[in-house]
């Protein structure tokens, strides 16, 4: 049993006796409230029911303290006397206040003002965070429900009240790091792409207002996809972060502003600077890239970037075109063969093409008609140990291009430009059409595999993409039970309604659904409710650190443990060694994908490997 499964069991334990208590003090007022006028007095027996329960408090890991009505502390349970490093007998009868300070975490009030403003007229329970100074100057934030209630003393009875604290320090620390998530690269530590284009934004009013001059610059690793191809997941990260560093030493931190808005693409804003200014600083960045001696097993790889560049000016419109333009004019250096600079400029021809959408809509056309993509299959495969030394059935399906020289173009770099010209639903369509036909040779065996196919938001709001797969499915042949289609998880949270009509139209047929990139949304775990899926894929920001990071070995934990609560099966994406394969199999995590199981291959060599499956079946 997890350390995180036994404090989930021993934390249902303490919520339900904290509520018995609260059900008894509850009761004792509402007894002492319905009485008569008359008969204020409060019974010996009424009296003996509201005498402190001691013996369950000394069982929670909650901290409990009771203040009397001159706000004395009269009791601390043991785990109060643990956090608070001081013992009952020394702190006995003293004021609170010169022992803790609490302190609203959102208001700012101090719990003084809390008792003695409103707890005494009320009888709500008040549940809020607060921050916990302790005796020995040690910080906690807490989550603190305050309870009136009734204690004997030695005239007969007074208002006390009953401190209930937990420590919420982990609960903070991973939304701490769900905030960074959501701001800052995971890898690099610099602004991720959603980031960027907020500070281009404010960057661009105060440009507007004090007619400033910046420079944005828009690098790209060349060659990217063949170097990740031939040196794996774990390498490429470093290579990023060395790229990161080498671009960082050629910029000012405190006044430049650098992101990641790729996956092997960085932006700089370098601010208030003349052009050459800048210019100087890209082109040192280049030559620096160059001079780098990059090993990867005992192998050097040669390593350069593209990079363009964009001036912003009081004529810049928005964020989102500058970044644009400073792209292109990125894609132009590495079209014309990479570790190069290219400026933007607007009446050069070939910038004029890609802001006319014809250079990637007709290589994307062109491809589509010439059937230049090619489909990869890599393995997600089972990580229970006798199951992990069987063969491979489950996998993944991912797209690949060459350009008309059979040279790799990077999927980051045509997907996102099928993206931005909204020719996903193209795109998509040629992999159904394409991967149906292959697959429909595949009869029934066992197991039967399982072959994941991405779509995007794109298509999933194209209104008749349902009717598309459909069809395809009934006119191909293929067994919709070896079908399973990965979705987003923010592709899901944009339309439930519409998600779920495409999910269960295809269920019925017997195919499967993955929801990708679980856990990089807030609303992660509401959202799961409404979707019937049958695989939950964790994002590979979290399971690549788990060796390492506690925050993101605890989000994949949970994770995994909620998963199974509802029912799924917990795929991990980038096990890309044996101590991350081992401690996700330890946690429970069924299913494990990455370079350390195996590598994408072509998805023909695949089919033929269940070919072979079903004429040994056969034959025997």
């Amino acid at each position: 049993m997890s350390n995180t499964f036994q404090y989930l069991i021993i934390s249902a334990l303490s919520i339900a006796l904290i509520m018995a208590v609260l059900l008894v003090v509850i009761m004792i007022f509402w007894r002492r409230k319905n009485q008569p006028v008359v008969n204020q007095k409060i019974s010996r027996e009424a009296f003996s029911e509201s005498i402190c329960h001691e013996g369950a408090y000394k069982l929670l890991p909650e901290v409990i303290l009771i203040l009397n009505s001159q706000y004395q502390i009269t009791y601390l349970n043991p785990a109060a006397e643990n956090m608070l490093g001081c013992k009952l007998r020394s702190v006995m009868g003293k004021d609170y206040r010169n022992i803790i300070n609490l302190k609203n975490i959102k208001t700012n009030r101090t719990l003084h003002e809390v008792i003695n403003n409103e707890l005494t007229s009320s009888m709500e329970v008040k549940a809020q965070e607060y921050l916990l100074q302790t005796p020995n100057n040690q910080n906690f934030p807490v989550q603190l429900k305050l309870i009136p209630m009734l204690q004997k003393n030695d005239g007969g009875s007074e208002f006390s009240s009953l401190l209930v604290l937990r420590n919420i320090s982990e609960q903070k620390a991973l939304e701490s790091k769900l905030s960074m998530l959501d701001a800052y690269d995971s890898l690099t530590g610099i602004f991720n792409r959603k980031s960027f284009d907020n500070e281009i934004k404010q960057l661009l009013e105060s440009t507007h207002k004090h007619d400033s001059v910046h420079v944005l610059a828009y690098f790209s690793i060349d060659q990217f996809q063949e170097i990740n191809d031939s040196i794996g997941h774990s390498s490429s990260e470093a290579l990023i972060k060395n790229i990161v560093k080498i671009i960082k030493e050629n910029i000012k931190e405190t006044i430049d502003s650098i992101a990641k808005v790729g996956g092997s693409e960085f932006c700089v804003v370098f601010r208030e600077r003349k052009i050459a200014s800048g210019v100087k600083a890209i082109e040192s960045t280049l030559k620096q890239v160059v001079d780098h001696t990059f090993m990867s097993r005992g192998r050097q790889y040669p390593v350069s970037l593209s990079a363009g560049f964009v001036v912003l000016s009081n004529e810049s419109t928005s964020s989102a075109r500058v970044l644009s333009e400073a792209n292109r004019a990125c894609n132009l250096a590495s079209k014309r063969g990479g570790n190069r600079l290219f400026a933007y400029r607007s009446d050069d021809k070939e910038i004029q093409k890609l802001e006319g959408n014809f250079e990637w809509v007709l290589i994307l056309k062109k491809a589509i008609q010439e059937n230049r993509f090619v489909m990869y299959a890599q393995p997600i495969h089972l990580l229970e140990p006798n199951e992990y030394r069987k063969a491979f059935y489950h996998y993944e399906l991912l797209i690949r291009l060459n350009d008309e020289e059979g040279k790799p173009i990077s999927p980051d770099e045509f997907i996102s430009a099928a993206e931005y010209y909204s020719m996903m639903p193209a795109l998509d369509r040629w992999v159904i059409q394409n991967v149906f036909k292959k697959l429909s040779i595949i009869s029934k065996q066992e197991p039967m595999p399982v072959f994941a196919i991405n779509l995007s938001g794109q298509s999933l709001n194209d209104a008749v993409f349902l009717d598309f797969v459909l069809s395809e499915i009934k006119s191909s042949g293929v067994n919709p039970e070896i079908l399973c289609f990965e979705i987003t998880e923010q592709v899901a949270v944009d339309d439930i309604s519409l998600v779920n009509k495409f999910i269960s139209s295809l269920k019925a047929l017997g195919s499967s659904f993955s929801l990708d990139d679980f856990g990089t949304g807030v609303s992660s775990f509401g959202y799961l409710r409404s979707l019937d899926v049958d695989y939950l894929k964790i994002d590979g920001s979290f399971v690549k650190n788990i060796a390492t990071d506690n925050v993101s070995r605890g989000m994949v934990e949970s994770i995994t443990q909620i998963g199974h609560t509802m029912d799924l099966k917990i795929i991990a994406e980038y096990v890309e060694n044996k101590e991350i394969k081992d401690i996700l199999d330890d946690m429970g995590v069924d299913y494990g994908q990455g370079y350390h199981i195996a590598r994408p291959g072509p998805l023909g060599a695949v089919i033929r490997q269940h070919q072979v499956v079903k004429k040994a079946i056969t034959n025997l």
